[in-house]
């Protein structure tokens, strides 16, 4: 392929990728300055860019305007997909005990093929002393696995945080169909409270068969950092950290996000198998009203991606 070919590709890539925003958002934030702060200091990756906006923020009473002219404001084609994620906690201890015989796993050394789930679950990786803890709930489990960190409360009390460290690189695979075919669920989308409470009709057998459909397993490591780290290395902050496709938003990148919910300043923070094409997941945090949320929204906006002048 020829440079100019290759230059013309990469023009109409931009072009169905972003566009100048034609409406100007009103730049309103919803949450505190603080968090936002937080988020631009913990990315090195957003340089000047995230000063530039913290002085405008905390000195500037017409903001859309002084935005505009020190950023170039461009929208990510719309609608954008907006889905949630947290940080689960799963009672876990660390020896297998009792109902405790689902083990969360270390990364394999060696570059040999992977198991799948299903080969793991039936004790492909056992006797490797890989195990970092065991659980009681292969659904709660799985639920880790998808958010990619999480933290573990132990019999004493004392939370273990574990975050991701890779999968045995097979294809990730939605686990509705499966669910759809017992006549568990309608056709359709389905929240995570829905597809749990279906699941929760199962026997614990048919309930790992199910899981099993998706063949993709995640390792983790243990971390003793105070919040979750993401797939970029960078820790996340609670309604202000984004997981994206680095093709289309890259890594550090300051944007202004706006649904019917939210409408605030966010920071690409994140990455995950599943967030492909013009998506935002927007990180919740810790807790049950995390996860409650996480487990509900889908919703559709618009993301403006600020580059500085």
């Amino acid at each position: 392929m020829s440079r100019r070919v290759a230059l013309v590709c990469l023009l109409l890539a931009a072009c169905v990728q972003a566009r100048s925003a034609p409406v100007d958002p009103t730049f309103a934030d919803d949450l505190d300055l603080a968090s936002l702060r937080q988020a631009i200091a913990r990315s090195r990756a957003t340089g000047d860019a995230g000063t530039r906006l913290l002085g405008i923020l905390e000195g500037s009473d017409e903001r859309a305007a002084a935005i505009q002219r020190s950023f170039r404001v461009v929208r990510i084609a719309d609608p954008v997909l907006v889905t949630a994620y947290y940080e689960p906690e799963l009672a876990a201890r660390r020896t297998a005990e009792g109902a405790f015989q689902y083990p969360i796993y270390r990364q394999p050394d060696g570059a040999q093929p992977m198991p799948t789930r299903a080969a793991i679950d039936a004790g492909a990786l056992a006797g490797r002393r890989l195990e970092l803890a065991w659980t009681d709930d292969p659904v709660r489990l799985f639920a880790l696995h998808v958010q990619g960190s999480g933290r573990l409360r132990l019999a004493d009390g004392k939370i273990m945080r574990v975050g991701y460290a890779g999968t045995n690189g097979r294809p990730y695979g939605s686990i509705t169909p499966a669910l759809r075919a017992r006549g568990l669920l309608p056709d359709g989308s389905a929240t995570w409270p829905e597809i749990r409470a279906a699941l929760a009709k199962l026997p614990r057998e048919e309930q790992l068969a199910v899981l099993e459909t998706n063949e993709r397993y995640t390792f983790f490591r243990p971390t003793h950092d105070a919040d979750p780290v993401g797939s970029l290395g960078v820790t996340l902050t609670p309604g202000r950290s984004i997981a994206v496709d680095p093709h289309i938003v890259a890594p550090g990148t300051i944007a202004y996000l706006e649904t019917a919910t939210v409408r605030r300043f966010v920071v690409a923070q994140d990455t995950g198998v599943a967030i492909r094409g013009p998506r935002a997941d927007l990180f919740l945090g810790p807790g049950p009203d995390a996860e409650a949320r996480a487990g509900t929204m889908r919703e559709h906006g618009v993301l403006y991606v600020l580059s500085p002048r």
